[in-house]
């Protein structure tokens, strides 16, 4: 995995193109974190009730390569966990790059992507995949065009793609293929009315499932800082085997950045894929994120979100009554941060991660854990 963290980030050189070397905007960046934190988890305990404190520390090399058409990123990052109690060790990876390029006045490409190598499922950024108690291997990627069609129309063709595998005995690795395309009209300086057609294939061993979706868009800005977007439409999803069924997929998002104060704020109902287990399941999600920045030197964050699925179409997905193919969990928590100098910073954070439900959630065991942890973030350049 190191190899790859290199080749990630020759990549990100690679990607922003010789324009990038011959302006000599080239900056490589190390950060170091250092964290004592206790975890109530039972599964980190030998006798398999009770908790661990541990030092975690983590390495993480980053590079930005900038032009004045481009703009590249990459980092590469390991996680070493000591478990003090029973001396074991474990190391998580994590990557990614973000690119982008302006092809012309009218024409943007953009890159994102982020690869995940952890032995702990509940710690991925996508919740719903930890229904295991197995190290999993994630990634998402994404490409997008943008061409600004006329003064106010916007065109942009994306194609996402998302994989996940749980190391278990059987278990085949899950993929996703989303190709779109969306239109965004301008009729206003707050709001924005958009259309889109999306795509999504589902591959899991030898099964393959698909869905399409037509859905319309608005976005609106209430104030400077802060805007409103919501989706809504219908998909029509077909199994590997058995009818076509339909489901209604709807987002509602709120956004504040501002100097002082972000609120991102989000709630839908979807369709997923790259699960690990299965080709594809229905999805309810909600999620509200807050910083408050007090000075340069300090601030505060406080984050909670919610899951439910369950398999597609729609099996039990607007029931109240417990489902035994329905899994669903919540994660809340929050922190404070002290930039003690322009080299050291202090956190501070705790975190509650559970999963409930019966049939999906790892054999009937309870995920349901409490993080405390605090940290020394190193920027060593």
């Amino acid at each position: 995995m190191i190899g790859g963290g290199r080749r990630l980030l020759v990549a990100c050189v690679l990607l922003a193109g010789p324009g990038a070397l011959a302006a000599n905007v080239l900056d490589s960046s190390l950060r170091i974190a250092v964290e004592e934190r206790y975890d109530d988890d039972f599964r980190l305990s030998e006798g398999g009730t009770g908790g661990q404190f541990m030092t975690k520390v983590s390495p993480r090399l980053g590079l930005e390569v900038k032009d004045p058409r481009s703009h590249g990123e990459g980092f590469y990052a390991t996680d070493l966990f000591i478990l003090h109690g029973s001396g074991r060790a474990a190391l998580d990876h994590r990557g990614g790059i973000e690119w982008r390029h302006l092809l012309s006045r009218r024409l943007q490409v953009d890159f994102t992507g982020r690869v995940f190598r952890v032995n702990d499922p509940t710690s991925l950024p996508r919740e719903g995949v930890a229904r295991s108690l197995s190290p999993t291997l994630y990634g998402q990627a994404r490409v997008s065009v943008t061409g600004r069609a006329t003064r106010r129309l916007d065109v942009r063709a994306s194609y996402g793609f998302e994989a996940a595998k749980v190391y278990e005995a059987g278990q085949e690795p899950g993929f996703t293929h989303v190709p779109s395309v969306e239109l965004w009209y301008r009729s206003t300086r707050r709001l924005s009315l958009g259309l889109e057609y999306r795509y999504q294939g589902f591959v899991f061993g030898d099964a393959f499932s698909d869905a399409h979706g037509a859905f319309a868009g608005l976005r609106y800005r209430l104030t400077r800082p802060m805007s409103v977007i919501v989706r809504a439409g219908p998909l029509r999803y077909t199994p590997p085997a058995g009818e076509s069924g339909w489901l209604p997929r709807f987002e509602v998002g709120l956004e504040r950045d501002g100097e002082a104060f972000d609120l991102a704020v989000v709630a839908g109902h979807d369709l997923m894929g790259a699960s690990g287990f299965t080709t594809a399941l229905w999805a309810d999600y909600a999620s509200v994120m807050l910083e408050r920045r007090f000075s340069r030197r300090l601030s505060a964050h406080a984050a909670a979100s919610y899951f439910r699925n369950g398999r597609a179409p729609g099996e039990g997905a607007f029931s109240v009554y417990a489902s035994p193919h329905v899994s669903q969990g919540y994660a809340v928590g929050g922190g404070v941060e002290y930039r003690l100098s322009r080299y050291l910073t202090l956190q501070g954070a705790v975190d509650r991660i559970a999963q409930v439900g019966a049939g999906d959630t790892a054999a009937g065991v309870d995920l349901a854990r409490n993080v405390a942890a605090v940290r020394l973030l190193i920027s060593a350049w």
